[in-house]
């Protein structure tokens, strides 16, 4: 009898590792958090840049323009001297050696007016005119021309030119509120927010004319809203804001589609200026609802 033939047990192959477990992505709300998040910490910053560094910018290149342009219309004799003034024209130049400030001042007060410069209160004579001249100013923001307006002593020469010619002042002190001028005297009073970062009243500085007054107008003098007073907001920017900020969302999803939809860098090319020069009046409107002497 033959033994039977044992046939070769074939191995059976190792089985594969299972492939390791992959990590579980963050859930969906927390993501769309943190990107939100991050958004929003650039906006923020971009502002905050915007504040210290751009509008100063913006300030310089306008008032290099205002100054030459002003200075044209002296020559010519059609500088504005009496109300009705357009808002945001120019009505004078401010000189103040101790300081080394010369700003040609503009006709208002509001947030939108004092991007530009200093600005004339609407209710107060022009300087070099009898009575009180009010001139408000920013501390900090678009170039902060009167953040230095506590370095002023008594004494100090201020000069203003306007239509009606040169008028000098002298610094007679400061104070917390705007005193009557004595009768017959005319006075400059500057005012500007006690700090250029987070005010909380405001710095002022009076000067008594020393020069002949010019003659003033005797038309009642307008009225200004509460927006023209120092510290206060532009209520009108809320408009603006609202239709730039829907335009950002439509930039921004216009982007997203064409990036998904054709190359990088192209979109990137086209989509960067767009996307700033929204950004850019976003940032104007917001900081026309700050206080206007900031």
């Amino acid at each position: 009898m033959t033994a039977v033939e044992e046939l070769p047990v074939r191995a059976e192959a190792p089985e594969a590792p299972e492939p390791p477990a992959r990590p579980r992505s963050a859930d969906p709300p927390l993501r769309i958090a943190g990107v939100s998040l991050g958004l929003l910490g650039v906006f923020v910053l971009g502002f905050l840049a915007y504040l210290a560094v751009l509008s100063p910018l913006q300030h310089d290149r306008d008032q290099e323009v205002r100054y030459a342009d002003f200075r044209k219309e002296l020559a010519e004799g059609v500088a504005p001297v009496a109300p009705p003034i357009s808002a945001g024209a120019s009505v004078a130049v401010l000189e103040i050696p101790r300081l080394g400030l010369r700003e040609v001042v503009v006709e208002g007060t509001t947030s939108a007016e004092l991007v530009h410069g200093p600005g004339h209160r609407r209710d107060t004579p022009l300087p070099g005119q009898p009575g009180i001249s009010v001139i408000l100013g920013r501390a900090g923001t678009y170039g902060g021309p009167f953040g230095a307006l506590g370095k002023l002593h008594t004494g100090d020469v201020i000069t203003v030119i306007t239509g009606q010619g040169l008028a000098s002042y002298t610094v007679s002190g400061g104070g917390p509120s705007i005193l009557p001028p004595e009768s017959g005297s005319s006075t400059l009073v500057l005012v500007t927010a006690d700090s250029g970062v987070a005010p909380h009243g405001e710095a002022l500085v009076t000067a008594r004319l020393t020069s002949r007054p010019v003659a003033g107008n005797s038309a009642e003098p307008p009225r200004i809203g509460r927006s023209e007073v120092g510290l206060s907001a532009d209520p009108g920017a809320l408009l603006p804001l609202l239709l730039w900020a829907e335009a950002l969302l439509l930039a921004a999803g216009l982007t997203t589609f064409s990036y998904l939809r054709w190359s990088r860098w192209p979109t990137y090319v086209v989509s960067s200026p767009v996307l700033l020069a929204v950004l850019w009046n976003i940032y104007e409107s917001l900081a026309r609802l700050l206080p206007n002497t900031l």
